[in-house]
């Protein structure tokens, strides 16, 4: 089994927008991920939270979670409590146990090297995304010029 991560996506409304399901329908049919755990949790205008699972939904409301085979009851009434607490008023959010199953070849072939890995830590998002801009936006030259460098590392 690949690392697992929770992973908590929030929407204003009463449901998640059809492009947040198809992107995970998308990461699961290409192998890269499996959904091993489901929660959806709604706000409402108040700040009373409730949450259902999988086989609470309606028949025609399954058929956009096909991509999940089956729960393993890994989160608690605990960790939804925290996760409603985070999310805003007037919200849905989905609570999610993903494993990142595109890695199982990349462990099997380090074991197999008798390798190991030394650090395996997450960049959070927002850090990311500044080093991100910072690389994309234009830098002066050599000769003081604006604009973007090319070949190696750039």
């Amino acid at each position: 089994m690949g690392p697992l991560e929770v992973l908590v996506v929030e929407c204003p409304g009463e449901t998640l927008k059809g492009e947040i399901v198809r992107a995970l329908t998308s990461g699961v049919e290409c192998g890269a991920l499996r959904i091993v755990d489901i929660t959806f949790i709604r706000k409402d205008a108040g700040g009373r939270v409730t949450s259902y699972e999988l086989a609470e939904l309606e028949e025609y409301e399954l058929i956009h979670y096909d991509m999940v085979d089956e729960t393993r009851g890994l989160l608690s009434v605990d960790d939804i409590t925290r996760v409603g607490q985070r999310i805003s008023a007037n919200s849905s959010a989905v609570l999610l146990v993903i494993e990142h199953s595109w890695t199982g070849h990349l462990h099997e072939a380090i074991d197999g090297s008798n390798g190991r890995v030394v650090l395996h830590e997450r960049i959070p998002t927002d850090v990311a995304n500044a080093a991100l801009d910072h690389d994309a936006a234009p830098r002066e030259d050599v000769q003081g010029e604006s604009g973007s460098c090319s070949g190696p590392g750039s």
